[in-house]
């Protein structure tokens, strides 16, 4: 019940329209005043229990417990540079008098420090100048009473014994004071340490699921352009048929819900079979074997993906009121790969096998995993093909052109 109001009374003022940083130091300001509140009203109880304070100390002490409340009015009224300003110089008047009342008998001045460990935080970053006006105006007023300390007369004789203990619990005081803004610097340096953390894991995973880990590495050690050769790799490019007049019947969530559903599933196997995927252009998905991780199994993870992935839309039209149907083109051999831009950058694949695996998907057949010459020669000893055909590519000419069909057997990838 108490850290409810407590919290209550914390957030007096708080707006979020204004931005975070500002809320920060107007909950701040509001939780130092009820903090000073408190204490003051257990100094007051202590002195008491002790028989220290007059009752002209305690008239002060319950004085400013009261009046620094006044602190979350001006906070609640929109006023955050009033309520600091207010905080700040109510609390120098509060040392000022104690000091001119103990005068040299105790060290009073010294809770000025406090105050200025208090200014570093009250106000945002922004208004530095503002911070360190305020450091200096209270600086400069420590400075003098340290300087007039011992000549200053005190308007207070107490019994020695009781000037004792009333040094032990101002001292007490001030340390108390102290470590709860040093507590408060260190609970400030962990969330803000687990916050970056947090943050900085959130935007790895995201980095890593747009550029390879190979090659964030790079960019971070060098941020000029990525581009490496590859002689040995495998391209594949699949499209849905018929997806634009399909989607032409269908709301945008339904659209968008289907397509990731699909690509999701993709997605996977990509994952599972340790390939690379390159980019999605609406209906059209694009992975590659062998980069940037040269691997000599490219074209048969490939061959394994894209039969998966033929089940996936098999598995996926039934039951489905929108069935699909994909069309699937892989090559094999060199490709440039790299990042390029400054914005929005992907990890994308340039040269010859990249044109012939999109050909090869165009002239293909629905439901059909057409592949090149090149590819069929890697693979024809471990998966089933169907005739050869020859086809005429544009841009390319004639090549010789398989439909995958299965595995011959179970080797393990």
């Amino acid at each position: 019940m108490l850290q409810l109001i407590w919290n209550l009374l914390a957030y007096t003022g708080v707006s979020y329209e204004k931005n975070l940083g500002e809320q920060k130091h107007i909950v701040l300001v509001n939780s130092i005043s009820l903090f000073l509140t408190v204490f003051n009203l257990l100094n007051v109880l202590v002195g008491s229990l002790l028989g220290t304070n007059t009752r002209e100390i305690s008239s002060i002490f319950i004085g400013y417990a009261f009046l620094v409340l006044f602190t979350l009015f001006l906070n609640s009224k929109g006023k955050p540079d009033w309520a600091r300003y207010y905080l700040i110089y109510l609390s120098v008047l509060l040392i000022t008098s104690l000091t001119v009342i103990y005068g040299n008998l105790i060290r009073i001045h010294m809770f000025y420090l406090t105050i200025i460990y208090m200014i570093f935080f009250a106000f945002p970053a922004r208004k530095r100048f503002l911070v360190h006006l305020n450091i200096f105006v209270i600086t400069s007023v420590y400075s003098l009473f340290e300087i007039f300390h011992e000549s200053l007369p005190p308007y207070l004789h107490p019994n020695p014994s009781i000037l004792e203990v009333q040094k032990i619990v101002y001292n007490l005081s001030f340390a108390m004071i102290l470590l709860g803004f040093s507590y408060y610097v260190y609970s400030s340096f962990r969330t803000s340490e687990i916050t970056v953390q947090l943050e900085h894991d959130k935007s790895e995973k995201l980095l890593q699921n747009i550029l390879p880990d190979k090659i964030i590495k790079k960019l971070r050690e060098n941020p000029d352009t990525i581009a490496d050769s590859f002689d040995n790799c495998t391209v594949l490019f699949s499209d849905l048929v018929g997806f634009t007049q399909l989607s032409q019947t269908m709301t945008a969530g339904t659209l968008v819900s289907l397509l990731n559903d699909v690509f999701s599933k993709f997605d996977d196997l990509v994952e599972k079979y340790g390939l690379e995927k390159i980019k999605t252009i609406g209906d059209a998905y694009m992975v590659a074997g062998g980069l940037p991780t040269p691997d000599s199994r490219h074209a048969h993870k490939i061959a394994d993906f894209a039969l998966d992935i033929m089940k996936v839309v098999k598995d996926f039209n039934t039951g489905s009121d929108s069935p699909l149907q994909i069309r699937i083109g892989i090559h094999s051999g060199s490709a440039v790969a790299g990042v390029i831009g400054k914005k929005k950058f992907i990890y994308d694949l340039w040269g010859s096998s990249v044109n012939t695996a999109s050909r090869m998907e165009s002239h293909g057949k629905p439901g059909e995993i057409h592949v090149s010459e090149s590819t069929y020669e890697i693979l024809k000893d471990e998966f089933e093909f169907s005739d050869n055909i020859e086809v005429e590519l544009k841009g390319i000419g004639k090549v010789q052109g398989y439909f995958l069909k299965e595995r011959k057997n179970t080797i393990l990838n």
